[in-house]
C-alpha cells in the first residue's frame, strides 16, 4: 500500500534500471512507511481529531509539492490507538523528518491522556534510492 499511495499522489513511476522513483516532472521522490505506528494514548481520537491534527501541523499531502503524508487503518485508530501512514518527500531526510513529525504531533496531543510515546511496530517500509 505504501508504494501505490506514492503512484498514485504523484503520479510517478519507478525506473526500472536505477530502481529511483520520480514524479512526472522528473523530481526524485522517496518514502517512509509503516502501517503499525500505534500507542494507547492514541485511544479514542477520531478521524476528525486526526484530520485537525495534520491541518494544525501542516502534514497534508500537497499536491503542488507532491510531498506530506498520508494515512490509512483510520478505523483501527480511536478503538486500537494504531494506524499506518506514508510520508512522502523530496529527499529521503524530508520524509524521514516528515514522519518524525507527525510523530510528534500526535503524541504532543495525546500526551495527557496516557503515556504520550507512540511506538512503531515491527519496522518501517522505508523507499531508498542507490545514489
Amino acid at each position: 500500500p505504501p508504494f501505490h499511495a506514492l503512484e498514485f499522489l504523484t503520479g510517478g513511476q519507478l525506473e526500472s534500471q536505477s530502481g529511483l522513483f520520480s514524479a512526472p516532472d522528473g523530481n526524485l521522490k522517496f518514502y517512509v512507511a509503516t502501517d503499525n505506528l500505534k500507542s494507547p494514548s492514541y485511544r479514542g481520537l477520531l478521524p476528525e481529531d486526526l484530520f485537525d491534527i495534520v491541518s494544525r501541523h501542516g502534514l497534508h499531502f500537497d499536491h503542488a509539492s507532491d510531498t506530506g503524508v498520508l494515512f490509512y487503518m483510520m478505523g483501527a485508530l480511536s478503538q486500537y490507538g494504531k494506524l499506518g501512514m506514508s510520508c512522502i518527500g523530496n529527499s529521503i531526510d524530508e520524509a524521514e523528518a516528515l514522519f518524525s513529525r507527525t510523530v510528534q504531533a500526535l503524541d504532543e496531543r495525546t500526551r495527557s491522556r496516557g503515556d504520550g510515546r507512540g511506538e512503531v511496530l515491527p519496522m518501517l517500509d522505508r523507499h531508498l534510492t542507490m545514489e
